[in-house]
């Protein structure tokens, strides 16, 4: 992907990555993806480093076949402007060239907290899911139990227990949701390097 572009939405800075060979008269998946709390700041630099982004530089991994989209939070988390990205959301999802039965849900850390709490709010709206180390209100899973997901955590993670996502898986599959779990046993917090760089998760965020 050579076509990305810097915007705004209100207070909300982000980054959208279009397809190659982009035509915004077809439909495309949409990645829709929050990120930890070393992103949080005013502009991109703090973006430099991203797993995710380096990939969609590379130009030739399945990702470049969606819509990627990369708000940034300004604030000490997601939570602070939470309508706001709410309201964000739905401006992304309604743009014409998004296929409304392909749109994944994507966080890191405090934006594996975020989407989980997005999708609580708007799981009519997405498909799958590929949350990394996150956590958040189990008790609200059955809410998203028409999504599919791929949850991913390092069983060394100190930084956000290893039992945030055990928690929600559980309650996920209480609710009948279709759930892979993977925990990494000699991860750390950064299971997301491992997560997103196999390919055939890539291959499974956009079928």
């Amino acid at each position: 992907m050579v076509n990305v572009e810097k915007k705004i939405f209100r207070s909300t800075k982000y980054l959208i990555y279009y397809p190659k060979k982009f035509d915004s008269k077809k439909k495309y998946p949409l990645f829709f993806h929050l990120h930890g709390s070393g992103g949080r700041g005013e502009n991109f630099e703090e973006f430099k480093g991203s797993t995710i982004l380096a990939l969609l530089d590379k130009e030739d991994t399945p990702l470049s076949e969606a819509i990627c989209v990369f708000p940034q939070c300004h604030n000490d988390t997601w939570f602070t402007d939470f309508n706001e990205l709410m309201d964000f959301f739905d401006y992304i999802r309604q743009l014409d060239f998004v296929d409304q039965s392909r749109i994944t849900g994507s966080g890191i850390s405090m934006g594996g907290y975020g989407i989980y709490q997005l999708m609580m709010n708007k799981a009519e709206y997405f498909n799958k899911a590929f949350v990394c180390c996150g956590g958040g209100m189990y008790w609200n899973a059955w809410r998203m139990k028409n999504i599919k997901f791929k949850i991913f955590h390092g069983e060394q993670d100190t930084a956000v227990y290893p039992e945030e996502s055990k928690r929600m898986v559980a309650r996920l599959k209480e609710a009948g949701a279709e759930v892979e779990f993977n925990l990494f046993p000699e991860c750390d917090h950064n299971c997301w390097d491992k997560a997103y760089t196999n390919i055939d998760n890539l291959k499974w965020i956009v079928e």
